[in-house]
């Protein structure tokens, strides 16, 4: 009987201390969060009295979005992979499409791939 009251009481002593940590962890969690929510933020400047700044009009909405020519950027992106790419294989890019809302494990695999080519 002694011996199981004093597992008992090393179970006991081992729960307290796992939770207490756990506890100290959440909590430099959240300290650490509080510091440094307004790291990204862009502070507001304040205004200087007795300067005022110019009102410039803005310009009209384009109804249209403007026809952007991709031949320069074509151009670049065909130049960084023959850069990369061993000298004897010939390809072209004909077309440039902005991949937009990819979800996490793609943009993952990218990144992957990038880095093991360096």
């Amino acid at each position: 009987m002694q011996k199981f009251l004093e597992s008992l009481m090393v179970t006991g002593t081992g729960l307290v201390i796992v939770f207490f940590g756990l506890v100290l962890l959440i909590g430099l969690i959240k300290l650490l969060v509080m510091a440094t929510q307004n790291l990204g933020r862009k502070q507001k400047s304040k205004p200087v009295p007795g300067v005022t700044l110019p009102s410039v009009p803005l310009p009209p909405a384009a109804a249209e979005p403007e026809e952007v020519d991709d031949a320069e950027l074509i151009a670049v992106i065909t130049a960084a992979l023959m850069g990369c790419m061993d000298s004897g294989s010939r390809f072209t890019v004909r077309r440039v499409r902005r991949v937009s809302n990819a979800p996490a494990w793609q943009k993952a695999g990218r990144e992957e791939q990038i880095a093991s080519r360096f």
